[in-house]
């Protein structure tokens, strides 16, 4: 099946992807790590895109591209797991200013037209965000779902309109190297994850 098929199929999309990352992160578990440096799989290149950030000047893979970073998917008004993704990410942002201090952190909205810029300046507000290293994405959404769906192989669906908690959107990590290439997917929920990001950074960043 094409992959364009598969996008206008959501629910086998979302069965589909959610079955490669939990053997992905099963294979990264199982693996062995060897005294010698580890070459991380690439998954995926992440497409071209220009959005905007929390201030609401433009943010691109262009500006990204030469940095390692990390992504994660959420939406402010997100009655569930956002909260705790999002302070996962924070505790990516903490632990990492000390020796991946050029470590990027990209948390994308999966509600574009909900989280505007000013939305998304005060959610990272409020979870204490240093802007320098931790940018909020907004775009388009039909560019949004090519680059989370092609690019992470994450899924994102708007849900039915009404109930926040139907809106689809990805639980992992991404790890993205300074070719904007998919190096690594974690599940944030998993215990160790935010070590596991930490530590497959370090391999990209190390020279």
């Amino acid at each position: 099946m094409s992959l364009a098929a598969l996008v206008r199929k959501p629910a086998l999309w979302v069965g589909l992807l959610g079955v490669f990352l939990v053997g992905l992160v099963g294979w990264r578990v199982m693996a062995p790590r060897q005294s010698t440096r580890v070459e991380l799989p690439v998954l995926s290149t992440v497409p071209a895109f220009t959005f905007v950030d929390q201030s609401g000047a433009s943010f691109s893979s262009g500006a990204m591209t030469g940095k390692v970073w990390v992504a994660n998917f959420i939406f402010t008004r997100c009655p569930n797991i956002c909260p705790k993704f999002t302070a996962k990410m924070g505790a990516l942002q903490d632990k990492s200013a000390k020796d991946l201090e050029s470590l990027q952190l990209v948390s994308f909205t999966v509600d574009p037209e909900h989280d505007t810029p000013e939305v998304l300046l005060a959610y990272g507000q409020k979870h204490k965000a240093d802007f320098t290293r931790w940018h909020f994405a907004r775009g388009p959404r039909p560019e949004l779902e090519k680059v989370i769906r092609e690019g992470m192989m994450q899924p994102m669906e708007p849900g039915d309109g009404v109930d926040l908690n139907t809106v689809v959107h990805g639980s992992y990590f991404a790890l993205v190297d300074a070719q904007l290439r998919v190096r690594g997917v974690y599940r944030f929920s998993e215990p160790g994850a935010v070590d596991e990001v930490l530590r497959d950074a370090r391999i990209l960043l190390t020279p």
